[in-house]
């Protein structure tokens, strides 16, 4: 497998003062929960949470992106029965509805 085949799902959190985040169900759950239901088709994930923005408030409480070996690997595991519980277990750790993208390295 080349590197150039993986994929990368990018979901981010936009951070308000109002909403609700709860970091540590989200580190301690919810991504355990994706790397359960999504199995080999994961070969990483990184998951960044806010600090501050450079002038105040940061633009998102937390990124997260989970790699995926291929196109192919993504649209199983997106596809598996599964998959139901990782979206309905979003409003136990956040108000908000992340913003998602997928995308291929370019550098690094």
């Amino acid at each position: 497998m080349e590197d150039e085949d993986m994929v990368t799902l990018s979901i981010a959190y936009p951070y308000a003062a109002d909403a609700r985040f709860d970091a540590d169900y989200f580190t301690g759950t919810h991504i355990p929960l994706c790397r359960d239901v999504w199995g080999d088709a994961v070969t990483g994930v990184t998951v960044h949470l806010a600090v501050a923005g450079l002038t105040g408030d940061p633009a998102f409480a937390a990124i997260a992106q989970v790699e995926f070996a291929s196109m192919e690997a993504f649209q199983q595991a997106i596809g598996l029965p599964r998959n139901a519980e990782v979206q309905g277990d979003v409003p136990n750790y956040s108000s908000v509805a992340p913003l998602v993208q997928l995308s291929r390295k370019a550098i690094g």
